[in-house]
């Protein structure tokens, strides 16, 4: 009888099956709310990538008619002028991307020869892959980036010095 009153008067270390079962069921339900916040992280992060890849396009096309309008006051460039309205298609980034530009002279300001630039850009798909069934410009999606840019044209430029 020695032994069996040995074990009874031993403390039992661990937990009890219940709370083992207890715990699991509080795991198994945080886990899939866990996950989703990962997931909805993960997403808008992946949004803002593409956001700041669109903008980076925009100001990659600005910055290409600067350097014309810079080239054609060098006299490199005879006869350029800035086209009213422009599209093309542009990797970057492993992505392929479709941006508009619409150029409008601004008549109402008191110097002549300034030009607004405006720049959308949308995401047509993968580089090398698909490009999510968008060959040309969809007006009715929104564009993810819109720049906009002023510009001086240089022959009245060179006319006021």
């Amino acid at each position: 009888m020695s032994f069996i009153r040995r074990q009874h008067d031993q403390q039992q270390a661990g937990f009890t099956l219940l709370e083992a079962m207890i715990a699991l069921m509080i795991v198994a339900m945080a886990l899939p709310a866990l996950v989703t916040l990962v997931m909805t992280q993960l997403d808008g992060s992946g949004a803002i990538r593409d956001k700041t890849y669109a903008y980076w396009v925009a100001e990659n096309q600005l910055t290409r008619i600067r350097l014309l309008q810079q080239q054609k006051m060098q006299k490199r460039l005879v006869d350029y002028k800035v086209p009213e309205k422009d599209s093309g298609v542009v990797d970057l980034a492993g992505f392929r991307w479709q941006w508009q530009q619409k150029t409008i002279a601004m008549d109402t300001l008191p110097v002549p020869g300034f030009k607004r630039i405006e720049i959308a850009v949308r995401l047509l798909g993968v580089a090398d892959g698909p490009t999510l069934g968008r060959t040309i410009v969809d007006n009715d999606k929104p564009a993810m980036a819109l720049l906009t840019g002023y510009i001086s044209d240089p022959e009245f430029t060179q006319q006021l010095q």
